[in-house]
């Protein structure tokens, strides 16, 4: 459906990412102090897009939405 939509509406791809949820891929959980070592490490095994998603930190079960 995605694909069509891009194309239909000639829509970047860039755009597309950021307009509709195509999904996030797979994700590592690791400690604060080792992100940028994990980020080198997925990037030297051909990860082109790395990010990071969110934070884990202390408090009451639940989640919260917000910028970084």
């Amino acid at each position: 459906m995605f694909r069509y939509l891009q194309r239909v509406g000639s829509v970047p791809e860039d755009d597309m990412y950021r307009t509709f949820n195509m999904g996030i891929g797979m994700i590592v959980v690791c400690a604060a102090d080792d992100e940028s070592r994990v980020t080198a490490m997925l990037q030297g095994a051909g990860e082109a897009l790395v990010h990071r998603v969110g934070r884990i930190i202390e408090g009451e079960p639940g989640v919260v939405y917000g910028t970084l």
